[in-house]
C-alpha cells in the first residue's frame, strides 16, 4: 500500500468510518445484506486487483478491513460475567478475524485474481548488446 500524502491517508481513514458504519447497518438490516456488502467489498477489491487498480485496492482493502471490525462488534458478547481466560479467549477471536479480514482474505483474493489476469503483454524485441568479440571487429565504420 503506497501512502505517498496525508490527503491519501485521510480518505482511506474516511473510507474505513464510512464503511464500519455500513458495515453495522447492514448487520442491523440482516444476514443476507451484510452478505452483499461482503460481496461487494471482495468483488471491488477483485476487480482493482485484476485490473491493477491500486487506489481502488487500496480502499477496497480498508473497507475489507472495516467489515472485519464490524464482525467483531456484532459479535461483540457483555464481558462483565466472564472469567478472565473466556475475556482473553474473546480478545483472541477478534484478533483472528481481524487478521482474516486483514491479511488472510486480501491475499486469497489477490491469488485469485492472479489466476484470472489475462497473461502479460511480451515486451518488444531488442537488439541484444555487441559481444567483446564483435566490438573487436567492428571497424569505426559500422
Amino acid at each position: 500500500m503506497k501512502l505517498k500524502s496525508l490527503g491519501w491517508l485521510l480518505v482511506l481513514l474516511l473510507a474505513g468510518i464510512v464503511f464500519f458504519l455500513a458495515a453495522t447497518m447492514a448487520w442491523i438490516a440482516g444476514l443476507a445484506w451484510s452478505l452483499g456488502l461482503l460481496g461487494l467489498v471482495w468483488g471491488t477489491f477483485l476487480l482493482a486487483e485484476v485490473k491493477r487498480w491500486v487506489p481502488l485496492r487500496d480502499v477496497a482493502w480498508v473497507a475489507g478491513l472495516a467489515y472485519g471490525v464490524g464482525v467483531i462488534r456484532w459479535f461483540d458478547l457483555p464481558v462483565e460475567g466472564l472469567s478472565s481466560t473466556q475475556r482473553w479467549l474473546m480478545i483472541g477471536a477478534g484478533l483472528l478475524c481481524l487478521v482474516f479480514f486483514a491479511l488472510v482474505a486480501p491475499a486469497l483474493l489477490a491469488w485469485g485474481a492472479q489466476k484470472l489476469r489475462p497473461p502479460a503483454v511480451p515486451e518488444l524485441p531488442t537488439e541484444k548488446p555487441p559481444s567483446a568479440e564483435m566490438l573487436r571487429r567492428w571497424g569505426p565504420r559500422d
